[in-house]
C-alpha cells in the first residue's frame, strides 16, 4: 500500500513539474520569437523608407529575411524524445483519470 501511494505522489509531482515547465517554455519562446519578428519588420521598414527617399531600385526580397533552418541531428533526437515523453504522459494521464473515475464511482456507491 505504501509503495502504491509513494508511486502516485512521485508520478503526480512529475506530471505537475512537466506541465509547469512545458507551459513556461512554450509561452516564453513564443513571445521572444514574436519580438524578434517585430524588430526585423521594423528594421526592414526603415531600410525600405530610406531606399524610397534615396530613389533606389526596390526589390521586395531584400527586405524579407530568409528563414533559417536549424534542424540537425540533435534537434531531431530531442524532438523524438519530446514526442515520446508526450505520448507517455498522455497514456499516464489517461490511466490516472480512469483510476480516479473508478475511485469516485466506488465511493459514490
Amino acid at each position: 500500500m505504501k509503495v502504491k501511494r509513494t508511486a502516485k505522489i512521485i508520478l503526480m509531482t512529475l506530471v505537475i513539474t512537466f506541465l509547469i515547465l512545458y507551459i513556461s517554455c512554450s509561452t516564453g519562446y513564443y513571445e521572444v520569437e514574436n519580438n524578434k519578428k517585430a524588430k526585423l519588420t521594423d528594421d526592414a521598414l526603415k531600410r525600405y523608407e530610406q531606399d524610397v527617399k534615396a530613389g533606389k531600385k526596390i526589390d521586395l526580397d531584400s527586405y524579407i529575411p530568409e528563414d533559417k533552418s536549424y534542424v540537425n541531428n540533435v534537434v531531431k533526437l530531442t524532438s523524438g524524445v519530446s514526442r515520446g515523453i508526450e505520448k507517455s504522459m498522455n497514456t499516464i494521464m489517461r490511466y490516472i483519470f480512469k483510476e480516479m473515475e473508478k475511485a469516485v464511482k466506488e465511493n459514490n456507491k
